[in-house]
């Protein structure tokens, strides 16, 4: 598995330079004009940003593409087929003429399931339609017929358990899967810290060198970590000395270490092998609902050599025997936080060839501020909670939780913001938490109601007013970017906030050639998020009155063509993944988060995620493109990840699948804090 680095920023932070020191000897050659060779950099790196380029690979031909396996974390380069018109002569009864006739044979094929593609090749493909076209109607009949076919649904049985949400009467096809076999979606790489160096001194007027010119020496040097990193050029790395390093570290990964690595320590670090030479001390810690998982933050100071985040790390498991949280090394599966929560947060660092000196600061990431930064009594400031600022700030989201529980001091009250309006789960076993002020600008009113643990009988159960103004029956708010429509009417409002990163993913790198199948759709989040990139989405649900709502949603973004590039069906998801499957449909994107235990279905089955989610994948599995991604996803907290991971290979192999890879082990937002392992599991899988 290659999860290491696989950070999700919501927001296009950019890095800075804050500090530079002269590492040139007194005498040497100056290239005019350039300050490669003459500076090293401190700059404060946001988590995501790789310090070189990820190396460019020879463009594949479409005949390597099908026979090269798709590797771990790689994105299949997207493939289209050439659009040719064709000329054939066919002999006209009525006329007794020879004719000629043209057609686009990508519009031939876009009207034949996968299936009948394959057959119609085996028969001789466009070749011997060519050769054997002899009626001037041959060609068209072939195409309405096949329009015919696919759009007469009246022989399927169960037909009331098909609803076209969007529609009355059907004018086109359902959404066709793109024509390349295997799977389209954007190219994904972390942006180079190198390569943005180059372009931030050249709007100054100053020209460096990028590539392998530059060597990261202390602090945030890997693709997950966060804060100061030093840069100098390779050839002055022996005219520069770190003198001291510090760093916090969020500990607290249910035991499991990282293992040290196989890297030798070089000479100019020999001093960490002294424990003397670093210092570790308590910042906070959390000791919520379970006593034997306890959250440290942690500050380690490093002394007298170059060091980076994977030392501090290392400190902290010896001092602790704990690893650090989200640290994927330690334990790729049970992901507790989106990244590796380590922060070089200062950096003192000397010229052995000038008479230069720089210390300098940065502070830290919400996301270890939220686990960190406990001084505050847990009270609301400035109308933003604990960690929560980047979030109030952030002009593109409004939707976001405010309050998660345990993690955050309170067990038993959560806080959601939907905009202005705020909705509370209070569990009464516990004391009430606190609540943002209705007169700070930002909450017009606030909905409340009471959780039990027998969910079911909550079923009649809708929040009530607490304080403030009511809310309208539909309520847009905005995530991303993107606008989605909630509403207090019922327990569930229609979007998961826990999901916003999937739904991130999805907005950036879905295409206009990505199909995707949503399976227990809701309300369609995640398809509004790939719509508003261009994606196709079918949505499948149980319930009519949530799919009515995705339309709206849709136009509320500005997507345009609902009818003919999205599509909504009411039934069962067993039987319409079988049926899917029979007709030969095939998808880039198969999402399955279903409910944790429902009732449903022709057949008023119990479903359970323990028992049945093995059989959901072994369907859903055989739906996606090669190449293509199956998403998994779970609620059900009783449910490790590590069976679960187990579950969804099981029900791949089951699928006949052997070669599947664990891509992606997606967190939840740094709005959710948890103790212990996270309620809410999202494994990526693509494949072969």
């Amino acid at each position: 598995m290659n999860l290491a680095a696989q950070f999700c920023s919501e927001q296009s932070t950019h890095p800075q330079i804050i500090g530079e020191l002269r590492v040139e000897v007194d005498g040497e050659e100056k290239v005019s004009g350039s300050a490669t060779g003459r500076y090293g950099y401190i700059i404060n790196k946001p988590a995501g940003w790789s310090i070189l380029d990820a190396k460019k690979k020879k463009k594949k031909t479409n005949q390597q593409l099908e026979s090269t396996e798709v590797g771990e974390g790689a994105h299949t380069a997207p493939q289209t087929m050439e659009t040719r018109m064709k000329r054939v002569k066919y002999f006209d009864e009525d006329s007794g003429k020879f004719k000629s006739m043209e057609y686009n044979e990508q519009d031939v094929l876009s009207l034949m399931t996968p299936q009948e593609i394959v057959e119609f090749e085996k028969e001789g493909g466009l070749g011997s339609l060519n050769d054997s076209l002899n009626d001037s109607n041959a060609l068209k009949s072939k195409l309405v017929a096949d329009t015919v076919t696919k759009n007469d649904r009246s022989g399927e049985e169960d037909i009331e358990s098909f609803v076209e949400i969007s529609h009355d009467k059907i004018k086109s096809p359902l959404p066709l899967p793109s024509i390349a076999s295997t799977a389209i979606f954007s190219p994904s790489s972390p942006p180079s810290l190198v390569a943005w160096l180059k372009d931030a001194k050249a709007a100054e007027g100053v020209t460096v060198r990028g590539g392998n010119n530059w060597k990261a020496l202390a602090g945030a040097v890997d693709v997950d970590d966060s804060g100061l990193v030093l840069l100098c050029p390779k050839e002055k790395e022996c005219n520069v000395h770190v003198d001291e390093a510090k760093y916090v570290v969020v500990v607290g990964n249910g035991k499991y270490l990282a293992p040290k690595g196989k890297k030798k320590i070089n000479s100019r670090r020999l001093s960490l092998k002294n424990e003397d030479a670093s210092t570790v001390e308590v910042m906070s810690k959390i000791r919520k609902a379970r006593g034997d998982d306890i959250i440290l933050s942690s500050k380690v100071s490093i002394l007298d050599g170059s060091s980076t985040c994977n030392d501090a790390v290392q400190i902290c498991q010896k001092e602790y025997q704990d690893g650090a949280r989200g640290d994927p090394a330690a334990n790729p599966l049970d992901r507790r936080a989106n990244r590796r929560l380590v922060h070089c947060s200062e950096l003192s660092v000397s010229s052995l060839s000038q008479d230069d000196f720089v210390n300098l600061q940065a502070g830290l990431p919400e996301d270890i501020r939220i686990f960190s930064d406990r001084r505050n009594h847990h009270k609301f400031k400035d109308g933003s909670f604990l960690g929560r600022s980047d979030l109030n700030n952030n002009n593109s989201t409004a939707a976001y939780r405010e309050i998660n529980g345990a993690a955050d001091g309170f067990p038993g009250w959560t806080v959601d913001r939907y905009g202005q309006w705020l909705l509370v789960q209070h569990d009464e076993n516990f004391q009430r938490g606190p609540l943002p002020s209705i007169h700070d600008g930002n909450t017009q009113g606030v909905y409340y109601f009471a959780t039990t643990r027998d969910r079911s009988a909550m079923k009649d159960v809708k929040p009530v007013l607490l304080e403030g103004q009511s809310a309208p029956d539909i309520v847009e708010v905005e995530e991303n970017g993107i606008f989605y429509h909630i509403s207090f009417e019922d327990l569930s409002t229609g979007i998961f906030l826990d999901q916003r990163y999937q739904r991130a993913w999805l907005a950036k790198h879905c295409t206009e050639e990505t199909h995707v199948l949503n399976c227990f759709s809701h309300c369609g989040a995640f398809s509004v998020a790939a719509a508003t990139a261009g994606a196709s989405t079918v949505n499948l649900d149980l319930s009519k009155k949530w799919l009515d709502r995705i339309e709206p949603q849709m136009k509320a973004n500005g997507v345009k063509n609902f009818t003919e590039r999205h599509d909504c069906i009411y039934g069962d998801c067993f039987d319409w993944l079988s049926r899917l499957a029979k007709r030969g449909e095939k998808y880039d994107i198969v999402i399955l988060d279903p409910p944790s235990t429902s009732v449903g279905g022709k057949k008023k089955k119990r479903w359970s995620a323990k028992n049945d989610y093995g059989e959901l994948v072994t369907l859903a599995a055989k739906l996606v493109k090669k190449g293509g991604l199956l998403w998994t996803t779970t609620n059900a907290s009783t449910i490790s990840p590590i069976f679960f991971a187990r579950t969804c290979e099981k029900g791949l192999l089951n699928a006949g699948i052997k070669s599947a890879k664990l891509e992606r082990v997606a967190s939840m937002p740094i709005d959710f804090p948890t103790i212990g392992t996270p309620p809410v599991k999202n494994l990526v899988w693509r494949m072969p």
